[in-house]
């Protein structure tokens, strides 16, 4: 967990540490910058699932030998290329990214027993929250005081020692299977209830994803943007305490009622005037991010096969990504055309519709006794 906290803060950087550097090194405007990072995000999103099959098949070592490799070589001399030689870097740098969430959540999934995993993965949460807070400011701080360039280097010789150190635990990923056992088939560990439970994955990451691009936009709206700093804090504490109210539960709520009650709590944050009401209505809200999140993970987790463990929390990756990249245009259009009420209530419904849709498609799928590798009450009692 410790390994996978330092890892995750430079992950969680990368996005400012680039756009700071295109802006700043290479003289170009946001909109260039902004390209590169949707490059970087669109590779990490292609490629999560791809190295979850990498480890499922090949083991931490040797995947982790490659991605180090490649993250050494894009921190180290990325900052150095021309803006159309940097486009393409961002896609393979994306690719071949640090997979710091998966291998955290797999090693979990295989060390700790299940009636204690909700409890790990919000931990874990928890965890995300924290790299959240001090990832993105140790990027922008070290750009600003000193300059890209040195961020670039920090971040990527952070990243380095992440990658080295889990080559050195090397943490187990999956259980040993039996030597008849056999290995599962590629598709079959996407079955409609895994489908379920990634679509219960980007509702919960539009959820917090576009209350960060409503929130901020909100107090841009109102001139009060220094404030931005105190509203992320204090969501990021309020996700920490509903982590621990959650993981202590010895029968937590589905990841279904998690999720849409986190919807349903964004609507009212768009009534908020000023920013202390904004960071008032905040909390309920952000209350439930560790436990939807945690709650999205096990499920995933608890779905899956032995021996496809790996490429099913690559998916489950990529879903969260999905969730960023559809939640934050979704925020910010219509926080254009309509303002902050429109646009929590927006991502708030969104959300919230989705968690309903899964939830429904589950119970149907369940009813059909459709064939499924995991616990049989996975996502109905995380």
């Amino acid at each position: 967990m410790t390994i996978g906290l330092l890892a995750k803060m430079p992950g969680l950087g990368i996005s400012a540490v680039i756009l700071l550097h295109v802006v700043s090194n290479l003289d170009r405007g946001f909109g260039a910058a902004s390209l590169v990072s949707a490059l970087w995000t669109a590779g990490a999103g292609i490629g999560a699932p791809l190295q979850g099959r990498g480890l499922d098949r090949y083991g931490l070592r040797k995947v982790l030998a490659l991605v180090v490799t490649a993250q050494s070589l894009f921190w180290g001399l990325a900052y150095l290329l021309p803006y159309p030689a940097l486009l393409g870097a961002a896609f393979v740098g994306g690719l071949l990214t640090l997979p710091a969430f998966t291998v955290i959540r797999l090693a979990l999934a295989t060390m700790v027993t299940e009636e204690s995993r909700h409890t790990a993965y919000v931990v874990d949460s928890m965890t995300t929250d924290l790299a959240y807070m001090v990832g993105p400011s140790i990027g922008i701080v070290l750009a600003s005081q000193a300059s890209p360039t040195v961020a670039f280097l920090v971040m990527g010789a952070l990243l380095f020692l992440s990658g080295i150190a889990y080559v050195v635990l090397n943490p187990p990923l999956q259980k040993a299977r039996p030597r008849d056992g056999g290995k599962p088939k590629s598709g079959d560990w996407l079955s409609p209830r895994m489908v379920c439970a990634l679509g219960i994955t980007v509702a919960a990451s539009v959820a917090v994803m576009g209350f960060e691009v409503a929130a901020i936009g909100s107090l841009q709206r109102w001139g009060q943007l220094q404030w931005s700093w105190l509203l992320l804090v204090v969501a990021g504490l309020a996700s920490v305490a509903g982590g621990l109210v959650y993981g202590g539960m010895r029968r937590p709520p589905s990841v279904f009622v998690v999720t849409a009650v986190l919807g349903l709590l964004c609507l009212p944050i768009g009534l908020a005037t000023q920013w202390y009401w904004l960071c008032l209505l905040a909390v309920p809200a952000n209350f439930f991010v560790a436990p939807a999140l945690s709650a999205s993970a096990t499920s995933v987790s608890l779905l899956a096969p032995e021996g496809s463990k790996g490429v099913a929390m690559g998916a489950y990756a990529s879903a969260l990504l999905v969730g960023n990249v559809a939640g934050s245009p979704l925020a910010g259009v219509v926080m254009d055309h309509g303002g902050p009420v429109a646009s929590f209530a927006a991502l708030g419904a969104t959300a919230a519709a989705i968690a309903g849709i899964a939830h429904l498609c589950d119970v149907r799928f369940r009813a059909a006794g459709t064939p499924q590798s995991g616990q049989p009450d996975a996502m109905t009692s995380s």
